[in-house]
């Protein structure tokens, strides 16, 4: 009787960003192209995520210390590495029972270290681009590691440089995009959607709209929260958008964005470092909405300038200003024309369809490689010839 396949997936949160549902249409793929698999998820602490994964997952496993964290590791360097030794040593014995291991993110340092020593297929999910520092360790590590890599866009293999796999995320709708309404002289709405922290670029919004944009006739909407321990982050930003003429709403995080994007007449992507995807920019075109973002990283594989919506100089207040008064002058058709366009992007480039079938074409066992290689490689070639 043949064994039927076991397969471990390490995931580093347990909330529902965009890389956590990522990682759950990852999950889903392989379930669905292998359904008598036995499909163990490890994740570091309970949360939001959970009732999602249990859908497709054979089991839920926990491990706190194997996910590498700035705070942590500032608040105690040596517990915090002798944590991490202690998980390595756990997941070496742990992935001795699966064919297969996957582990999301490099953040799941612990996870990555213990792939060294399988024998089976080993993949790790690349989606960040690091500071350089942390960009030459996580390297070391990877390479360590003998995994095959999956980055999530063009950009994020271009800033480790060693190859893999890219897959652009894909995401799922639960209903029909937004009809959009005409603004007439209403002022503009944006939306600021996603984990806030000093990267992303909540904080360059309000100094520029403080400082510099008072004049601008817009509303804008930030949607997230913090990481436990950032609450001085969150601090500061509400006291900069109190201090803006325009009326800047904040609020916290949600599991479902759709109300926030059908309010919006733009999603805006501010992101001040490189961004390695920018799931945000593809949930707002299956919105039918288009994208103000940062032209840096994977957002500018997403966001066609004057097409899907407009691109700026990251962390520069004046382009991000003069990118802002554009739009408020642009007429109503001209914002139906980006919207329609975004929305078709999506369609034919984004659908999560498209991005598990490369998930599942990709992840595979060893005895099972060489025989789909041809696949996985039509897979990706489907990616490329929507763009």
């Amino acid at each position: 009787m043949k064994k039927s396949l076991a397969i471990v997936m390490v995931h580093q949160g347990a909330e529902l960003y965009g890389s956590d549902r990522s990682f759950l249409s990852a999950l889903r793929a392989l379930r669905e192209h292998h359904p008598d698999a036995s499909i163990d998820v490890v994740l570091p602490e309970p949360g939001p995520i959970v009732d999602h994964v249990a859908r497709y997952a054979s089991r839920i496993l926990y491990d706190e210390n194997g996910v590498l964290r700035k705070k942590k590791l500032k608040a105690r360097p040596l517990g915090t590495l002798a944590n991490m030794v202690r998980a390595w040593r756990r997941y070496c014995r742990l992935f001795e029972r699966y064919d297969v291991c996957y582990v999301n993110t490099v953040v799941c340092v612990a996870a990555i270290a213990a792939l060294r020593s399988h024998r089976g297929g080993t993949y790790v999910h690349v989606r960040e681009i690091p500071s350089r520092f942390a960009l030459r360790v996580f390297r070391v590590l990877l390479r360590f590691s003998r995994a095959a890599l999956i980055y999530n866009s063009n950009a994020t293999a271009a800033a480790f440089g060693m190859p893999g796999t890219v897959i652009h995320n894909g995401v799922e709708v639960s209903a029909d995009s937004a009809p959009v309404s005409a603004r007439g002289g209403r002022p503009l709405r944006l939306a600021v959607i996603g984990r806030i922290n000093p990267w992303k670029g909540q904080q360059f919004v309000v100094d520029a709209l403080r400082t510099l944009g008072r004049a601008l006739p817009l509303e804008l909407r930030i949607v997230g929260d913090v990481f436990p321990g950032y609450e001085v982050v969150l601090d500061q930003l509400r006291d900069t958008a109190r201090a803006c003429a325009q009326s800047v709403e904040i609020r916290g995080f949600t599991n479902d964005p759709a109300q926030h994007y059908a309010w919006a007449d733009y999603a805006l992507v501010p992101s001040v470092l490189p961004e390695p995807f920018g799931r945000v920019a593809i949930e707002s075109f299956a919105s039918g909405r288009p994208v103000i973002a940062a032209a840096t990283g994977g957002l500018t594989e997403i966001v066609t300038h004057g097409e899907t919506g407009f691109l700026f100089e990251p962390n520069n207040a004046q382009a991000l200003l003069r990118v802002l008064d554009h739009a408020v002058a642009l007429p109503d058709d001209d914002h139906a024309r980006l919207a329609n366009a975004a929305r078709a992007c999506y369609v034919n480039r984004f659908k999560v369809e498209t991005y598990m079938r490369a998930i599942a074409q990709t992840v595979q066992a060893p005895h099972d490689a060489a025989a789909t290689t041809s696949a996985a490689r039509d897979a990706i070639a489907l990616q490329r010839e929507s763009r």
